[in-house]
């Protein structure tokens, strides 16, 4: 007992001093779920703004009114008729977008028949498809009841007010289109920014101590002082023991940090929803140690794999990069390629993000978040068993 406190008390001294190392494990997860969630929550903003269309009407009709107020009612498009007072005719509005100064241009030409949708070339392919889509189905419907009109107009005078009647009791039978959750019934959680993006950082944190953790292992390799503890009447088994006992309480320290900032930091000074954490709390508490552990072995097996210093760091810090990118750290894992998307699934990374997701969204219980646990567990087993191996043979 008295070796293997002497042991975790080296363990937390060396963590205490080294400050650089303290300054990644909580300063940096924290600096990057603040640039991304509030990049990520701005886009939103923007993409629920309105979409400001210069309007060039030469034909004057009024279907072409029409189109106008249908582009005002639609609640995604603000219709620009004339800038510095100036109206806005086809050359100025080809003149306007080809300088970026707006976006999207309906052009409706007096020549000729179709309805024209100029584009800014500079635009992101999927943030240009997605506005045309929107234009062309506005389009689409104000000519659809446009020609509708028409044949209505066409029927013999007393058949007119029947037909319009009968439209609009159709009209009104069809059913109202709204959005929904796939919620458990009564669920009090609402996915949103804070929701999803914190068990993406959880994990990030979490999986970034590999750097401290590594670099102490190889300082005491380098320095002698592992030799010197091995030579001693102290196992292996109880050294790593050391370092995880060490690591965890950071990890849950860490864990506790995203979780204020979800939860408190958040919604006091950005006014963004709290973090919904659910009941199912010991289930959060197994989720949580499975995850740390797993961490912890990521960074014991890099650090007895490597010998220096710079192949750990560098090494490290780009396997995280990359397990959180392609876990869902940074980006939802669905709109990823389909290749990718199977080799998140072998990322212990994916694994501690899919637990909380349950957890904080689909109001999971211990036994939806049991096969992640598991492989987490199974991980940190086949991490400790080959570092064993790894630091027993070259010692």
């Amino acid at each position: 007992m008295r070796k293997s406190w002497s042991i975790l008390k080296k363990e937390f001294l060396l963590l205490i001093r080294d400050i650089p190392g303290l300054i990644i494990l909580f300063l940096m997860p924290v600096l990057l779920i603040f640039v991304v969630t509030l990049a990520q929550e701005n886009a939103l903003k923007v993409e629920n703004s309105r979409t400001r269309i210069l309007f060039a009407d030469e034909v004057k009709s009024p279907f072409t009114a029409k189109l106008r107020a249908n582009l005002e009612t639609s609640g995604f498009f603000q219709s620009v008729t004339e800038t510095d007072k100036v109206p806005v005719t086809l050359s100025r509005a080809k003149a306007l977008i080809g300088k970026g100064e707006y976006k999207f241009g309906l052009l409706l030409p007096r020549s000729d028949t179709a309805i024209i949708i100029l584009i800014d070339p500079t635009l992101q392919e999927t943030y240009m498809r997605s506005v045309t889509n929107s234009l062309t189905y506005i389009i689409r419907g104000a000519q659809a009841k446009e020609a509708m009109n028409g044949i209505i107009g066409n029927l013999p005078g007393n058949m007119q007010p029947v037909i319009r009647s009968l439209v609009a009791e159709t009209m009104k039978k069809l059913p109202p289109v709204r959005e929904s959750y796939a919620l458990k019934e009564k669920s009090a959680i609402q996915p949103g920014v804070i929701q999803n993006n914190v068990p993406g950082f959880i994990l990030f944190a979490m999986f970034f101590i590999v750097i401290p953790l590594a670099g102490s292992l190889i300082t005491e390799k380098t320095e002698g002082s592992f030799l010197r503890l091995r030579s001693l009447p102290v196992s292996l088994t109880a050294i790593l023991g050391g370092k995880v006992i060490a690591y965890l309480v950071v990890c849950l320290l860490q864990f506790i940090l995203m979780m204020g900032i979800g939860t408190w930091v958040f919604p006091t000074f950005f006014g963004f929803p709290p973090l919904e954490l659910g009941h199912q709390y010991f289930a959060i508490a197994v989720a949580t140690v499975a995850a740390s552990l797993a961490a912890i072995g990521f960074g014991i097996i890099v650090g007895a794999a490597a010998t220096t210093h710079n192949q750990a760091a560098l090494f490290g810090s780009v396997m995280v990069v990359l397990l959180g990118i392609t876990s869902g750290t940074f980006l939802p894992v669905h709109i990823m390629p389909a290749f990718i998307q199977y080799i998140s699934y072998l990322s212990p990374v994916r694994w501690g993000i899919d637990n909380y997701l349950d957890l904080f969204i689909r109001e999971g219980n211990i036994a939806s978040i049991l096969p992640n646990t598991v492989l987490l567990i199974l991980f940190f087993v086949f991490a400790m068993v080959t570092s064993t191996a790894i630091l027993s043979k070259n010692q």
